[in-house]
């Protein structure tokens, strides 16, 4: 009797039972999986939204120091610049960074009332869990009431329509994020732009946020004057 309870339990598992624990464990992860994607996929959503927050607030204070949302250039004069890249010394993403006791920061000009670094980090190699590259383009907004597409300097900010908000003659900086997915987009727009367009067309057009479905671009609206 001992030897035949034994040689039960030395035998393990027969291929049927091999099969139906298999049979479990891939019912469990089809069950679980999509969970923990979407779960992983919200918490680089709330990321970005927290970054473009942290963006906005440092071009506002920018703004409130120096009256304008462009960099400044060697002169201390404002100027446009709306490559973005953190990379390039010019742009409004790498002044934003830049200490008031830099060398760079001289007397002349707008200089003088440069208060910063009004951002302790910004590279636009290195996303905040979403897409391949950030940029801060400054540059001259569109013409007011006129279509804001979805790769323009034109923002829809009241979201009634598709037409941009923004004066004519002002100037605006945006933060533009590569290879969003549509999806990471509409939770995006979810949060920033809640309530603002009922279609998904509206949606990627109106509002701070913007989407471009063919480069997979999101252009997200920071500050203008």
């Amino acid at each position: 009797m001992y030897t035949n309870i034994q040689n039960q339990h030395e035998r393990g598992f027969t291929l049927i039972e091999m099969i139906g624990v298999l049979a479990v464990i891939g019912t469990l992860a089809a069950l679980i999986l999509p969970k923990v994607f979407a779960v992983v996929s919200d918490s680089r959503v709330s990321g970005l939204v927290s970054a473009v927050k942290t963006y906005e607030t440092g071009v506002t204070k920018y703004y409130a120091d120096l009256g304008t949302v462009l960099p400044l250039n060697a002169t201390g004069a404002p100027a446009v610049e709306a490559t973005g890249d953190s990379a390039t010394a010019l742009s409004l993403a790498a002044r934003l960074t830049l200490s008031a006791s830099d060398a760079l920061v001289t007397g002349v000009g707008m200089w003088p009332k440069f208060r910063g670094p009004y951002l302790e980090k910004f590279d636009t190699n290195q996303t905040p869990g979403l897409g391949s590259k950030m940029y801060i383009p400054a540059e001259a907004a569109i013409t007011y009431g006129t279509a804001a597409t979805a790769t323009n300097a034109g923002f829809a900010l009241k979201g009634d329509t598709a037409n941009s908000d923004l004066p004519t003659g002002s100037n605006v900086a945006y933060l533009k994020v590569e290879a969003l997915s549509a999806e990471d987009f509409v939770a995006l727009d979810s949060i920033i732009d809640k309530d603002v367009g009922t279609t998904t067309a509206e949606k990627e057009l109106r509002g701070r946020a913007k989407y471009d479905t063919a480069t997979t671009t999101a252009l997200i609206y920071l500050a203008s004057r």
